[in-house]
This record gives structure tokens, sequence and C-alpha cells, in this order.
């Protein structure tokens, strides 16, 4: 068939790769037990001191080294250990902080998490039907009066979503290479849930890709904002297990390592969090993560 026969994109099936006895060891019925005994309580109280060593981390930018860990909850508010993060409780605040921006969001449906809860939570920001499949975009936002555009598509192949047009699928580095750049524009993009099932070389090769669109998008204008969204917790299953997942984001990490680019750690933030362990994490997490993205975009 000639390659203008490819016109349609979606998920197919998973190959068994387990017999009976491994089916079931593997089943949620054995493996997400609770284990026995009690914990006593413990209660954690604000120090002084403490408060005054982070007023001292430095204000949140590109190139700083990831540390282990990357912060704490206290309060369902997450802490960075690494910058001094701001929170925007308020739909004005984080609407101040993105006038003016032109952002552009490649991903899976962690970061789409991300597009639809600054959706959601600043009024003045209206979705375009742009009348494609939902699951991968593009989706596309805007403010107006703000000049603000949000703007959300999956990355390109591996992915599994549902029939879509593969016009409307663009590969990172082809899309990345069509955006001048500069002070008022942002990247974000994350990169692994979708290659848990692919071989670890065909990431590596993604990863050199993107990492060279992005060393060209930051040398012709040095002053866009990119941001890289870690892998986060939540894979239950053989296809998609945290192992995997790990893996993936020491590459990523990795990849990415002395550029003048953001890695924000959804890992920490995601395992750290009382709530169960979910793929797609819950609202509490997401807004932390939102709040996190913002103090790099604007760290004043």
């Amino acid at each position: 068939m000639p390659c203008s026969s490819l016109v349609f994109h979606s998920v197919g099936g998973y190959r068994k790769v387990t017999n009976a006895l491994e089916d079931s060891l593997l089943r949620r019925s054995v493996t997400d037990k609770t284990i026995p005994g009690s914990v006593p309580p413990i209660n954690i109280q604000s120090d002084q001191r403490f408060s005054g060593l982070i007023s001292k981390l430095p204000s949140c930018r590109p190139g700083q080294e990831s540390r282990q860990p990357s912060g704490f909850y206290y309060e369902d508010t997450w802490t960075s250990l690494l910058c001094q993060g701001r929170h925007f409780p308020e739909p004005s605040s984080a609407l101040n902080c993105l006038r003016g921006k032109d952002i552009h969001m490649f991903g899976d449906s962690t970061l789409r998490q991300w597009f639809e809860y600054l959706e959601r939570f600043i009024p003045s920001l209206k979705r375009i039907d742009l009348h494609v499949n939902y699951q991968s975009g593009p989706l596309i936002a805007v403010d107006a009066d703000a000049g603000l555009v949000m703007r959300w598509r999956a990355h390109g192949l591996p992915l599994r979503t549902t029939k879509t047009m593969m016009s409307d699928l663009h590969y990172e580095a082809a899309h990345l290479a069509g955006i001048s750049g500069g002070p008022y524009t942002v990247i974000v993009m994350t990169l692994w849930a979708h290659f848990t099932s692919h071989p670890v070389r065909f990431y590596i090769e993604r990863l050199e890709r993107v990492r060279q669109a992005i060393s060209s998008l930051l040398f012709r204008s040095p002053e866009t904002t990119v941001i890289i969204k870690s892998a986060n917790t939540g894979y239950k299953n053989i296809y998609g297990s945290d192992w995997l997942s790990l893996q993936l984001d020491i590459l990523l990490r990795a990849a990415f390592k002395g550029m003048q680019v953001i890695i924000l750690d959804a890992w920490d933030m995601t395992s750290s969090h009382y709530l169960p362990d979910s793929i797609h994490p819950g609202p509490p997490v997401i807004k932390n993560e939102v709040d996190l993205m913002l103090s790099h975009i604007c760290p004043h």
C-alpha cells in the first residue's frame, strides 16, 4: 500500500506476554493488598528555622539541578526544595502570570490535565472547537483581552488513542522547528507514558531528536521558556508499570542535563501524595504541578 493510504491512526491491541501463573501473581487482588499493622499518628509542626531556609532558596529558573527529594506536601500544598515555588490561589493571579503568553504543550493525557486545569481555573480562558479527536487534539483556548493563547496536542507516534487523523499528529521536533520562540513563548512537553511498551533504544533516539530541536530553538530564541514534565507514578500493569516509567524518566533527565530547560519533577509530586496512586493524578496534585509550572514562568 502507498504511504498516502495512511490516513487515520488508532490504538491497536496488546500482545499477550504472560502465562496463566504470571497472570495470577499480577492480579490487583494480589498486588494491591494492604500490609497488616498500624502506624502511630505522626504530628508535623511548622518550624520557623526551616521556613528561613526555604526563603533562602533561589528563584525558579532553567538549568537547576534536581535534588532528592525535590519537595514535600504540607496541608495539600507542595513546597519545592529546589527553588522558591509560588502559589496561585486565585484565577487572577494565574492570568496575570500568563498574560501575553503563547503556550505550546506537547505530550500525553497527564499533560493535558494541566491544560484542562487552567481552562477551568481561569474563567476568561475559552476553548475554540477545532472539531478534532479530543484525546489527541490539537486543543486551543484563548483569552483575547489578555493576549493569552494556550495549545495542547498529543506528541507523535507511538500514541494510544482512538481514531485520529494522521495529519493532526505532529512529531515534536518538526513542530518545534516552526516556532520562532521568544520571551512570550512557553514550551511544555512530556514524553514517557506511551513509550513504555517500546524498546528503550527507540525512546533514546526520540529524545535525541527532541533535544536537538530544543537546542536549535534556544539558540535562535534564548529567552524562550522550555518546561519538561517528568514521568509520574501510577501505572499498574506490565505494559506501563512504574518500573518501566522510572527507566524512561532516568533517560529523560540525562538527555536534558546541562541545558537551559526546566525539568519539573512530577515523579516526587505524585509518589508522595496521600491520594491513591493513579496515572492521572487527582486535583490537588495537578494544582500543585501547575503552580510549580507557573512559578518557573513567573518566578517573581
